[in-house]
């Protein structure tokens, strides 16, 4: 759980850096809820804490009954300063300070994925093979720095024009003429988009399965499979019967078994289907060299990363609201330790891919109007502003409770999923 630690840690430092430049107080920064680990108190009376249960944090605002930011009845410390309080501040001092939490998780994405680009680089144009499959460049005469100057006769001068040649392809071999060194030669190659695993979903069947990526499944219920098409077509017809699969790994054939499951899944016109998925995205059997882009370019990059994780999530909740996602799909903290699990075995790449997905989704999920979370509190700054005037007491004490009790409601419904999830997988 380290990494949801920092992920938190990002999220309520926000909250307290403004707070601290909105000159209020803050009396507790805890990772975590329930009895305290270990604590130290600084110079300006904060008291920092890890508590014992790892699935959150805070900042308790001076003045404060509590972390839901509900003002004790006490009057103010004798000597404090004017906005020492949170209640005591101006309004865009408050409405800043809350809002600081769920946008440092998105800063905090952009750096992370700006950090992958810059990392994985990005592609580059020129038609050069960059990196390969190992079952391919085993099995065909395909290396890394292979320029590629035809394809089916057709004339290549960019890396897409060699998929944009195969669209129509019909069998199952192609020509490719390539240049390797000062040597042209004609090759055979398959279709493009083998079913190679690309990337695996947490918590899937793939994952639990023990599936990596880079594997390359090659046969499924001992049938050859053609291309990656010819794989989803069979797990969408599996009836979600459990299936035995060959796969290549590391030079080895393996054999596993793998039971597909009904999930959602977004179709070109932005709708969920759910179908019987094993949860793998496919991948080319060669990849295109990459070059490492500028500073600003990542940035812009790792900026369009997140706001593509932002809109992904309005989706998911558009789709459990209109019916077409069933909630038994969302995770909870669980999932999120599996998932970081799984990461972690898939390299550095993946696993801050995941944090950066995980930093975004709690920054959303915080901004949501539900009381108790950010998004109420900024409900509630918002009815001050329209109208003038603060909540009464007992409305925002209503409310904190309502949020508290849904949001344990949720925790318990996630967790409950994501043991299904895996009690299914187990026993299959």
């Amino acid at each position: 759980m380290c990494a949801f630690g920092v992920v938190i840690f990002v999220h309520e430092f926000g909250h307290f850096i403004v707070a601290r430049f909105n000159k209020i107080k803050v009396s507790v920064f805890s990772i975590g809820f329930g009895p305290r680990i270990m604590s130290f108190k600084d110079k300006k009376g904060t008291n920092w804490q890890i508590a014992i249960i790892p699935l959150g944090g805070f900042v308790k605002f001076s003045g404060d009954e509590n972390i839901a930011s509900i003002k004790t009845k006490a009057n103010s410390p004798p000597g404090a300063s004017k906005y020492a309080e949170f209640d005591l501040a101006p309004l865009f001092s408050r409405f800043s300070t809350v809002v600081a939490g769920p946008l440092a998780n998105f800063l905090f994405s952009v750096l992370i994925f700006s950090l992958i680009f810059v990392i994985q680089g990005i592609p580059v144009e020129e038609p050069v093979v960059g990196k390969v499959n190992s079952y391919y460049e085993n099995n065909y005469d395909l290396k890394v720095n292979d320029q590629i100057l035809k394809v089916e006769d057709k004339k290549v001068s960019s890396f897409s024009d060699i998929f944009s040649h195969l669209k129509r392809q019909k069998s199952e071999m192609s020509s490719f003429t390539i240049k390797r060194g000062d040597l042209e030669k004609e090759i055979e190659l398959p279709y493009l988009l083998q079913p190679v695993v690309e990337a695996i979903e947490p918590l899937s069947a793939a994952s639990l399965s023990g599936l990596e990526i880079g594997d390359v499944i090659l046969t499924m219920e001992g049938k050859k499979l053609s291309n990656f098409n010819d794989l989803r077509e069979k797990i969408i017809n599996s009836e979600g019967k459990v299936m035995k699969i060959t796969i290549f790994r590391n030079g080895k054939i393996l054999e596993k078994e793998i039971k597909p499951v009904l999930s959602p899944i977004e179709d070109q016109d932005g709708n969920f289907d759910t179908i019987y998925r094993i949860g793998v995205a496919g991948g080319p059997i060669f990849y295109p060299r990459t070059t490492s882009p500028g500073f600003w370019k990542a940035l812009v990059l790792g900026a369009e990363a997140t706001k593509g994780v932002i809109m992904a999530s309005f989706k998911g909740i558009k789709g459990i609201i209109s019916g077409q996602v069933d909630p038994k799909h969302l995770s909870g903290p669980v999932g999120i330790a599996h998932a970081v699990s799984d990461s972690i075995k898939s390299g550095l790449v993946t696993f801050l891919s995941l944090v950066a997905i995980i930093s975004t989704g709690i920054g959303f999920v915080n901004l949501l109007p539900i009381p108790i979370l950010d998004g109420g509190h900024i409900v509630l700054l918002m009815y001050e502003y329209i109208f003038r005037s603060k909540p009464t007491e007992e409305i925002t004490r209503f409310s904190m409770i309502f949020g508290l009790v849904l949001l344990l409601s949720l925790l318990l419904f996630t967790t409950f999923n994501d043991i299904s999830r895996l009690v299914l997988f187990l026993n299959f």
